[in-house]
């Protein structure tokens, strides 16, 4: 497994290698003891209560801001503090400690809640002198997605908004390129797996129709 994945990715790839077999298959999995979460949504709380089944004797979630703010869905989160996770509220991470190449802990700021931003949320403002170590041998960074770069080098012809995700018809997710069809993520932001499906099941259906000049039930 080379490369650098999201959160969702290490879990799907690591599902599909078996990973929960372990030690009949392989797959390398990085265990650890004292485990730090950064971010506030639903993959952070995923992360999270996924490094507990793994065996961690303790997880934190790190995030800048209260819970009032937080992304995550409220059940998300009371299942995650039912299974054992603590989450540190207005806590941010400064910088990474660490010891003979491996992570030992992590530099972290606590914060007060000033106005809000341009997101409507309360912005996060450092208490100064504050600073604290927590100590961690594991860090998983849950702070939010971006689109691949590569998309602009390799499909110059293909339209994409401002935030750098595809532009496609809502619809039938065509693309400004005639034969490319693009859902999920890549089109709407992070969003939810059923609605990523949909998006495949109504491409796939214009896919037909573009390929046949048939009419195929959604």
């Amino acid at each position: 497994m080379n490369g650098v994945f999201s959160a969702n990715e290490y879990l799907t790839r690591s599902n599909l290698m078996k990973a929960y077999l372990f030690p009949e298959y392989d797959t390398p999995i990085k265990h650890g003891s004292k485990v730090a979460v950064v971010g506030g949504g639903n993959v952070a709380l995923d992360s999270a209560r996924t490094a507990l089944r793994l065996g961690a004797d303790e997880v934190s979630i790190v995030y800048r801001r209260s819970r009032e703010e937080m992304p995550a869905r409220a059940e998300e989160v009371a299942h995650a503090l039912e299974e054992g996770v603590t989450i540190k509220f207005l806590t941010l991470p400064v910088r990474l400690l660490g010891k003979d190449g491996w992570v030992a802990g992590m530099e972290c700021l606590e914060m007060e809640l000033g106005e809000p931003d341009e997101s409507g949320r309360r912005r996060p403002v450092p208490i100064k002198g504050s600073e604290f170590e927590l100590d961690a041998d594991l860090v998983v960074m849950a702070i939010g997605t971006r689109a691949n770069p590569l998309l602009a080098a390799t499909l110059p012809g293909l339209q994409r908004d401002k935030r750098g995700y595809i532009d496609a018809d809502p619809v039938t997710g065509q693309t400004s390129i005639r034969e490319v069809f693009a859902g999920g993520d890549i089109v709407t932001g992070s969003a939810t797996v059923i609605e990523a499906m949909g998006a495949g099941k109504r491409s796939a259906a214009a896919i037909h129709r573009l390929l046949t000049g048939e009419q195929a039930p959604i």
